[in-house]
């Protein structure tokens, strides 16, 4: 029988080496299975994938992989230390060093659970300046995490020591058996992607970014563990749960209510609005605030007016129809009686006019159909005057004459039409006082047909640059050079005219324009994700490879991560 260890007696080195050795396997397989307890949390996260041989990957992964994780920083970091000579000091040294790598590996498990990635150089400056205590990615959980890790390994050094100096056969066999397993584990998961990876089988291959340091997160990888491709056509399926808005709606107390008017000219663009062709809208622009960096994230005028209406990307747009939810603009308006009515021209394609209750959440009762764009601006301009003093309305026309497809000599002259009657309405509301109490704003959710240029793949800045008006009563003139779209309408609405205070970030992904930051892009998640920023859009097709469209034309680049990341948190922001 070995006698207890005495540290009151001097060692030779070998014998401390030897103790330190033995201790350290113990000490290695604990951890083990602590790393494959943690790595629980990957499982959970992991992307959707069918199927028993895909969850099998994963849990053969799980176990398979983090127990080579543990045995290559074994090799790396604890084994050399064996060699210090001192069993006591190795001790230590080996308790605070796997305190602070499950700490990583804490740290990296919530990266995962939020944003699908794992932790490495290319997110560390995306952590320190986005990830940060305002998205829900704080770290206060580790004030419990770090001393309950700290037991642990006090408690897994004691029971190694007692190994060390109480050998039994029977607990010698129940170990090799589990490092067999685990042995076993490994090989097998690796054996499995292969062949996944051979046939293509996606329900496999997907899973395969879920573990860190498993294998390197690339754009695809990256595209396809928030389930954005598919096995098909790589197109991202709205079949998800969500929660909108993420916190209860607020407002000010006592709210100064203002009557909104938004009217939508589809079918005009950003260099249409100029002295010439629309004097009216130009003089607006001389009093009013001008964004001059307007883009419209999709093609289809549904979408976009699903963006203004919600604040919401499309991905959405099924699953709030499916499960009626109205804007939370719209609803907030409601219950502050607001009379709410949409006056619409007629539209060249019947598909393109917007659907009651499903991209605006209104009703039939709401919609108004005119003849054309004169006509809309006149039943508006009668609307106005039925109204009983102290009401408080909410206006919206879309003007849809622009997008008849016509020469350019038909455009210029419906669009001197629309200017005047736009002019008009906006003198009907000067001339009846309520510009003081009135928030207008003038945009597009179509752009001009004719702008379109021949040689763009994906995104057409030309077209889909649209002019952005906003007049604020109380506010002068300005032009804004900040990047603005649909998405701001909503938050916009809801803090200038219907007195909502929870931050946008609660209801929407855009901002309120009046309060704009300097974004680096907008982000849209039409057929391919696409980053719109101010000179150029960046484009991830459906293979995860990046592409750049310019004025110039369009050229290959290489994946932006940490950008993809910021884009992918905002999409994602509301889903459970």
């Amino acid at each position: 029988m070995t006698d207890p260890f005495n540290f009151s007696r001097s060692y030779t080195y070998k014998e401390q080496t030897a103790r330190s050795l033995t201790w350290g396997h113990h000490f290695l397989l604990l951890n083990i299975l602590l790393a494959i307890f943690v790595g629980t949390a990957y499982v959970y996260a992991a992307p959707q994938s069918e199927g028993f041989l895909a969850f099998a990957y994963l849990i053969l992964t799980l176990c398979g992989h983090m127990s080579f994780i543990c045995c290559v920083i074994y090799l790396i970091a604890f084994f050399p230390l064996s060699f210090i000579g001192n069993f006591r000091v190795y001790r230590i040294i080996s308790v605070v060093l796997a305190v602070l790598l499950f700490t990583l590996l804490l740290v990296d498990v919530k990266l995962y659970l939020y944003v699908k990635v794992h932790l490495g150089l290319g997110v560390l400056r995306l952590i320190f300046t986005q990830l940060d205590f305002n998205t829900g990615l704080n770290y206060n959980f580790l004030f419990i995490a770090v001393p309950l890790l700290l037991v642990f390994e006090l408690c897994f050094a004691k029971i190694s020591t007692a190994y060390v100096y109480s050998y039994k056969g029977v607990k010698l066999i129940f170990i090799r058996a589990l490092i067999a397993l685990l042995t076993i584990c490994f090989i097998s998961s690796h054996c499995i992607h292969i062949w996944a990876d051979a046939v293509r089988y996606q329900q496999v291959t997907v899973l395969k970014s879920a573990f860190p340091a498993h294998y390197p997160m690339t754009a695809k990888n990256f595209l396809e563990s928030h389930g954005w491709l598919t096995e098909r056509k790589g197109r991202h399926v709205s079949n998800f749960s969500f929660v909108y808005p993420l916190e209860p709606v607020e407002t000010v107390e006592n709210p100064r209510l203002m009557n909104t008017v938004t009217v939508l000219i589809n079918g005009i663009s950003q260099q249409d609005l100029n002295a010439a062709d629309c004097p009216q809208l130009f003089a607006l622009k001389g009093q009013a605030i001008s964004f001059d960096n307007n883009y419209l994230p999709y093609t289809a005028l549904e979408d976009n007016l699903f963006a203004a209406s919600y604040g919401l990307p499309r991905q959405y747009r099924q699953a709030v129809q499916a499960n009626r939810v109205l804007p939370v603009v719209l609803t907030e308006m409601f219950r502050q009686d607001y009379l709410i009515r949409v006056l619409q021209s007629n539209c060249p394609k019947a598909e393109q006019l917007p659907q009651p209750d499903g991209s605006t959440g209104l009703n039939p009762v709401h919609f108004s159909d005119f003849a054309d764009n004169a006509a809309a601006c006149s039943g508006a301009v009668e609307l106005l005057d039925t109204l009983e003093p102290g009401q408080r309305f909410s206006l919206t026309l879309l003007l849809n004459d622009l997008q008849k497809q016509q020469g350019a000599g038909a455009f210029a002259s419906a669009l001197k039409r629309t200017d005047a009657a736009v002019g008009a309405l906006i003198d009907a509301l000067r001339a009846s006082g309520r510009m003081q109490d009135t928030v207008i704003m003038v945009t597009a959710m179509a752009g001009r047909q004719q702008a379109a240029a021949g040689n763009a793949l994906h995104y057409d800045r030309a077209r889909q640059r649209v002019p952005l008006l906003l007049w604020l009563p109380g506010s002068g003139p300005q032009s804004i050079s900040a990047l603005s779209s649909p998405f701001d309408i909503a938050p916009t609405l809801g803090a200038q005219a219907v007195g909502i205070s929870s931050a946008p970030s609660t209801y929407a992904i855009g901002y309120d324009l009046s309060a704009l930051p300097q974004r680096d892009f907008i982000v849209s998640d039409s057929n391919d994700i696409m980053l719109i920023g101010r000179t150029q859009t960046t484009i991830y097709l459906d293979d995860g490879q990046a592409l750049i469209e310019r004025a110039s034309g369009s050229s290959a680049e290489h994946a932006n991560l940490a950008s993809l990341i910021s884009a992918m948190r905002e999409l994602n922001r509301f889903q459970e």
